[in-house]
């Protein structure tokens, strides 16, 4: 019986984001006779003991701070800054090489920016490398040598959607390089019928209040902002309703950091004490999803993919979202594209939130629909599979 291929997985993060939880979802759904899952991670965080908890054996690398700091996303770091703080990431690209030679993987899977560039030297040298691409990349210099890097070095480039893979083409990547592979969504855990967090009693609301929620990192691009503005609008004339603000100021790359303050000024500003809850990073998202009668979802930039909208979907919850990337390849055909609105736009927020809650019947069919959606296109066994299925093709193990 051939042993299963090793696969090592470098995560630029040891904190549990979006990107992070759909990583460790493929690493510990991988099939054990196939695949053996290794985790590398730039510093410590909650990951690691996730990890370790679901069957993946982790281990993390020092990184320098500077280089921590690096964003393509939040304030973009200029090429001159990118390519100094790299130079001084050698010795973490040095044990990320040590730690392939002990592995000896089949092929090492990149999940970030920061481990996309410390990989490419390992693909170079013939080792087959994977990055998974998660965002949508500036059109800008450095994102185009990324590219260009990819195109000579890398085996694959996986998408989480097809709006991204289509960007990265765009961007000058090679078609036959890119596989839109959507995230997959734990049905089983995501599940309408689970327990629900208790979050009437959590902050004092009456029990007929309804709640409507925003569930995520906190973090300018995902439109808390626009959130509690159109909360403001809706607290306005409607007195029964409750907001919530789920999620912390996890990552520490320029653009993030001081968030969480600047919300909560706001929400004062906008007279909202009493109406708006912040609840912090909450592990249980499952449980607070099933409590929120709406759950919203209000980037202002296009959306790689939008985890919370398919767990939300998942859970069979109403979803208002902004249009646009990722989002729209989710949400489909389903009677949830109703409440897509435009992004950035606090009023046309308000108002689809003020439909969910008005039309409780058709809110209820439609999320019924997008649970059917979620389990049909977005488990993650499917997710897996398709993973699996690249990893074979490049491999040449047929199985």
């Amino acid at each position: 019986m051939t042993p299963p291929r090793r696969v090592l997985y470098l995560s630029p993060t040891a904190q549990l984001g979006g990107a992070e939880h759909s990583l460790l979802d493929l690493a510990a759904g991988l099939d054990r006779r196939r695949y053996e899952p290794r985790l590398l991670c730039l510093g410590d965080g909650p990951l690691l003991g996730a990890a370790l908890g679901r069957g993946v054996d982790a281990t993390i690398v020092t990184t320098p701070a500077a280089f921590a700091r690096t964003s393509l996303r939040g304030s973009r770091t200029a090429v001159a800054r990118l390519l100094g703080s790299t130079v001084r990431a050698l010795p973490t690209f040095v044990a990320i090489r040590r730690a392939a030679r002990r592995l000896a993987p089949a092929l090492v899977h990149s999940n970030g920016n920061k481990t996309h560039l410390l990989s490419a030297p390992l693909a170079l040298a013939g080792r087959l490398v994977v990055w998974h691409v998660r965002d949508f990349l500036p059109d800008r210099r450095p994102e185009r040598l990324l590219v260009r890097l990819a195109n000579a070095a890398v085996a694959a480039l996986v998408a989480n959607s097809s709006a991204v893979a289509a960007h990265l083409v765009r961007l000058g990547a090679r078609p036959a390089l890119v596989h839109a592979i959507p995230n997959g969504i734990d049905v089983s855990r995501f599940d309408p019928d689970g327990p629900r967090a208790d979050l009437r009693a959590a902050f004092g609301w009456p029990e007929p209040t309804r709640v409507v929620g925003m569930v995520g990192v906190l973090a300018r691009w995902k439109g808390q902002e626009v959130f509690l503005r159109a909360a403001r609008e809706i607290a306005g004339r409607t007195r029964d309703v409750r907001f919530v603000v789920v999620g912390g100021e996890i990552y520490q790359t320029s653009g993030h950091g001081d968030f969480a303050a600047a919300l909560r000024r706001l929400a004062r500003e906008l007279e909202l004490d009493g109406v708006v809850a912040f609840a912090g990073h909450r592990d249980d998202v499952p449980e607070v999803l099933r409590a929120l009668d709406v759950v919203v979802h209000a980037s202002t930039e296009p959306e790689p993919f939008g985890r919370v909208i398919a767990e939300a979907m998942a859970c069979a919850r109403p979803v208002v979202w902004a249009r646009g990337g990722g989002a729209d390849e989710i949400v489909g055909a389903t009677g949830l594209a109703a409440l897509g609105v435009e992004r950035g736009n606090p009023a046309a927020l308000a108002a689809a939130i003020a439909r969910a809650l008005a039309e409780p019947d058709a809110a209820r069919r439609w999320a019924r629909e997008g649970r059917v959606r979620i389990a049909e296109r977005f488990d993650i066994d499917r997710h897996v599979e398709r993973i699996q299925e690249l990893y074979a093709s490049l491999t040449g193990s047929g199985g």
